[in-house]
């Protein structure tokens, strides 16, 4: 019995699973159709969309760039009004150079280079940065182009010295420890308004585009820029003392660097301080890393320090008791690795001139006047060669391969260390001009000169 009804029970069973997979088979069918439905659709969409796509000129997705690979620019539609605030890359002076020289963009008529104010159009963020900044008083190099600092003007040129762009208007440029900071792609500067505001700006040197970075109370001073910081010195009332600072070009917080400085070179990764002197007491130079940590001396007595490439240069005179004798040392960017080139100089400043030499003026005091006068010394060897006496005026400008620049009496002289000698050859300075630095481009010397109306020209001088 029991039996009997088990096998009644496997045909019912067996019934029903024969119903379940009939049903099932009927729905699979029907899902079946109406996906190939949808997916027809979904196809005449596409070829839809994609012919409108076509008949607008490509705005959206699948564009492809010129190695035939396909590149997603699918986009929301930007704001009337989103123009000025998209982040565009940086542009280096050599590029915006080389754009082609049709009709001027809008961008480019429009003024924005005026008096500043608050209603200049800020530029967008660079993305990337053009090289190091660098301090410039006058004029000088950045990449492959001259930047000239005018009274209220920043000024470009091609290394044949032509001019490419000039940026008027700009205010009164403060002419501080250095006019202007740049690293090919923007400029730094400080500048007083009619009404005598003072802020520091930052232009952006490929279309003139600039910004108000931040407000300077009348004693404060900019003192340096990287890519992170800007520096600036707040003096007291007396300016007997002040305090470096930085601020962060990011998000704006405050860091203080120093006390009591005078020369400030602000690197990528270093700040090389040297403070103030009013007396014999101790002058200390100090590196520290951007932000104020990692502080250290170098030395506590020093006269001097100038910065190249990867080593600090510096004349130590030791002790309390007077500026003269003094050594001649150098050391990494971090204060290690010194090394003692030259003793006993009676050197109060100094210029690098090249490999192994500096020039000075030896003092008439201290340890040895034999050699009074404006030098030349070489200490890989120990060698002096003599460029002029002590009475007589002349100023070292800058050197390049194996020759020097300076100005004597009025004139540009070149003297040759190959023959220790001066070239007769010699240019005049106009009279109604001076120069006041020098630099090497290219191989080739440039003079800068101020008139008596302050203007600043370059000059390619031919020897």
């Amino acid at each position: 019995m029991s039996r009997k009804m088990s096998r009644n029970k496997k045909r019912r069973h067996l019934r029903e699973l024969v119903g379940v997979a009939c049903v099932l088979a009927i729905l699979a069918g029907g899902m079946y159709y109406l996906k190939n439905r949808q997916d027809q659709q979904n196809v005449g969409q596409s070829a839809s969309a994609a012919g409108a796509e076509q008949g607008k000129g490509g705005e959206t997705a699948g564009v492809q760039n010129a190695s035939g690979q396909t590149k997603d620019t699918s986009r929301q539609e930007p704001a009337a009004d989103s123009q000025g605030e998209q982040e565009e890359p940086a542009q280096t002076l050599s590029e915006s150079a080389e754009q082609s020289s049709g009709e001027p963009s809008q961008q480019e008529k429009a003024p924005g280079n005026g008096e500043p104010d608050a209603g200049t159009e800020k530029a967008p963020e660079e993305t990337t940065l053009a090289g190091t900044y660098v301090p410039i008083s006058w004029a000088g190099v950045s990449g492959d182009r001259i930047l000239i600092c005018q009274t209220d003007a920043i000024e470009i040129r091609d290394l044949h010295n032509q001019v490419l762009k000039s940026y008027p208007g700009l205010g009164k440029i403060i002419q501080g420890a250095a006019a202007v900071y740049t690293n090919g792609s923007a400029a730094y500067y400080a500048a007083e308004s009619e009404s005598g505001d003072r802020s520091v700006w930052r232009l952006r040197l490929s279309d003139g585009g600039k910004e108000e970075v931040m407000a300077l109370e009348d004693n404060w001073q900019l003192a340096g820029v990287n890519e992170d910081f800007l520096y600036y010195t707040v003096w007291n009332g007396d300016g007997m003392e002040n305090m470096l600072k930085a601020r962060s070009l990011s998000d704006g917080g405050e860091y203080e660097i120093g006390k009591n400085v005078d020369e400030v070179t602000v690197l990528p990764e270093h700040v090389v301080t040297m403070g103030l002197r009013f007396d014999i007491s101790p002058v200390e130079l100090k590196t520290c890393s951007p932000d104020g940590s990692n502080a250290v001396t170098i030395g506590a007595y020093v006269n001097a320090c100038l910065v190249e490439e990867d080593r600090i240069y510096y004349l130590e005179y030791g002790s309390d008791y007077g500026y003269l004798p003094t050594n001649l040392k150098s050391c990494r960017l971090n204060g290690g690795e010194t090394q003692v080139l030259a003793e006993n100089l009676n050197a109060l400043s100094f210029s690098l001139a090249g490999e192994h030499r500096i020039f000075y003026a030896a003092s008439s005091e201290g340890a040895d006047i034999s050699q009074a006068g404006y030098l030349f010394y070489d200490y890989q060897t120990g060698e002096t060669e003599k460029a002029a006496d002590s009475g007589d005026y002349i100023q070292f400008l800058c050197s390049g391969g194996s020759r020097a620049y300076l100005e004597k009496e009025n004139e540009i002289v070149v003297y040759d260390f190959q023959t220790g000698q001066f070239l007769e050859e010699r240019q005049q300075l106009p009279e109604d001009s001076y120069v006041v630095e020098g630099f090497m481009a290219d191989g080739r010397f440039f003079e800068v000169l101020q008139s008596s109306d302050h203007r600043v020209d370059v000059v390619l001088a031919e020897f």
